[in-house]
C-alpha cells in the first residue's frame, strides 16, 4: 500500500508543477520584466548619461541600413499610434462605447490602466533622470527625460490591456486577428523611438518590460478585484 501510494504521489508532481506554473506563469513574467527593467535603470545609472553598448550598437546599425529620408515620414505617422493625443482619444472612443453598450466598467478599467502608467512612467523618469539622445540624432522634437520611454510604456500597457479585454471578452472569429494586430503596435512603436533619435534602445526596451510587470502584476489583477465584469459575453 505505501508503494502504491507513493507512486500515485509521484505520478501527481508533474501535473501540480503544470497547474503551478498556469496559475503564477503571468506572474513570474512579470517578476522578470521588473529585474530585467530595473537591470537596465541601474546600468543607464552607473553609464552616468552615456549611451549603453547596445544603444550604441543599434543606433548604428539602424543608420547604416534603415534611416533614410523618404522611410522617415512613414515612421512619424507610425510612432503616433502611442501618441498623448492618440491614446486619450481612443481612450475616450473605447470609453464611449463601453457605455453605450451598458459595460462602462470596461471603459473605465481602460482609463484607469493608461493614467496610472503614465503617472509610473514620470516617476521612473525623474528617478533616473537620463538625458536624450543627442540633438544630431534626433529627427522629431521631443522633451522631456529619455528613460524609459514614454511611448514604449504607453503602448504596451494600453494596447496589452487591450488584448487581455479582447481575449478574455470576444468570442467571435476575429479575435485572434485583432490580437495579432494589437500585439504588433508595442514593437513598432519602440522601433520608431529609435529610429526618430529620440530615446535609446535600452529606453524603450525598459519601457516595455515595466508596462508587462506593470499589467501582471499590478493593473490585471486589480481590475479584475474591481472593475471588470466577471461574465464573458459576446461583445
Amino acid at each position: 500500500m505505501h508503494s502504491s501510494d507513493s507512486a500515485i504521489l509521484e505520478s501527481q508532481k508533474p501535473e501540480t508543477h503544470v497547474s503551478s506554473l498556469r496559475r503564477y506563469g503571468w506572474q513570474i513574467v512579470g517578476v522578470l520584466a521588473v529585474c530585467g527593467a530595473t537591470a537596465l535603470g541601474v546600468a543607464v545609472l552607473l553609464a552616468h548619461d552615456r549611451p549603453l553598448p547596445m544603444d550604441t550598437a543599434v543606433y548604428a546599425w539602424l543608420s547604416a541600413h534603415v534611416i533614410s529620408p523618404s522611410l522617415t515620414p512613414a515612421v512619424i505617422v507610425f510612432t503616433q499610434m502611442s501618441s498623448v493625443a492618440t491614446l486619450i482619444g481612443l481612450t475616450v472612443v473605447i470609453l464611449g462605447a463601453a457605455c453605450a453598450l451598458r459595460r462602462w466598467r470596461i471603459g473605465v478599467a481602460v482609463a484607469v490602466n493608461l493614467a496610472v502608467e503614465a503617472t509610473l512612467n514620470e516617476i521612473f523618469k525623474r528617478i533616473v533622470a537620463r538625458p536624450r539622445p543627442p540633438l544630431d540624432h534626433r529627427l522629431i522634437a521631443e522633451q522631456g527625460f529619455s528613460f524609459p520611454s514614454g511611448h514604449a510604456m504607453a503602448s504596451t500597457a494600453f494596447y496589452g490591456f487591450l488584448i487581455y479585454l479582447v481575449y478574455r471578452y470576444w468570442r467571435r472569429a476575429v479575435k485572434w486577428v485583432a490580437i495579432v494586430l494589437l500585439a504588433l503596435i508595442p514593437p513598432i512603436v519602440m522601433a520608431t523611438r529609435v529610429y526618430l533619435g529620440v530615446h535609446y534602445a535600452s529606453d524603450v526596451l525598459a519601457g516595455c518590460l515595466y508596462s508587462i510587470a506593470y499589467l501582471t502584476l499590478l493593473s490585471i489583477p486589480i481590475m479584475e478585484l474591481t472593475l471588470l465584469p466577471a461574465d464573458s459575453g459576446d461583445r
